[in-house]
């Protein structure tokens, strides 16, 4: 964000948790005295309550007064404390969103 041809703003957002769990059976091979093997996995993903920032570069457009995002590579990110006591942080990609420009019909 340092070469002044990005925009990032922030978010005030309450979380998000959602839990999705893996269920499968192995087969028994016929030569095998085995039985057959289950498991059930699940995984958390989680954002945690805070801010989101939002990410995008920008360019200028054709016109004066029009300015180009670019629509595929903005990326949403928190910030995660790190290290002894959380000292360090990092901000973590979390997704992407499509950033645009719209103008007033004055």
């Amino acid at each position: 964000l340092n070469d002044g041809n990005n925009i990032r703003f922030s978010l005030d957002v309450l979380g998000y948790r959602r839990t999705v769990q893996t269920m499968g059976t192995i087969s028994k091979v016929f030569w095998s005295e085995e039985d057959e093997a289950s498991s059930k996995v699940s995984t958390l993903y989680e954002i945690p309550p805070g801010l989101i920032y939002a990410d995008s570069s920008v360019s200028y457009g054709s016109r004066p007064g029009v300015f180009v995002m670019d629509e595929k590579n903005a990326i949403l990110k928190i910030e995660k404390k790190e290290g002894l006591l959380g000292v360090r942080s990092s901000m973590v990609p979390i997704g992407k969103f499509a950033a645009t420009m719209i103008q007033s019909e004055d």
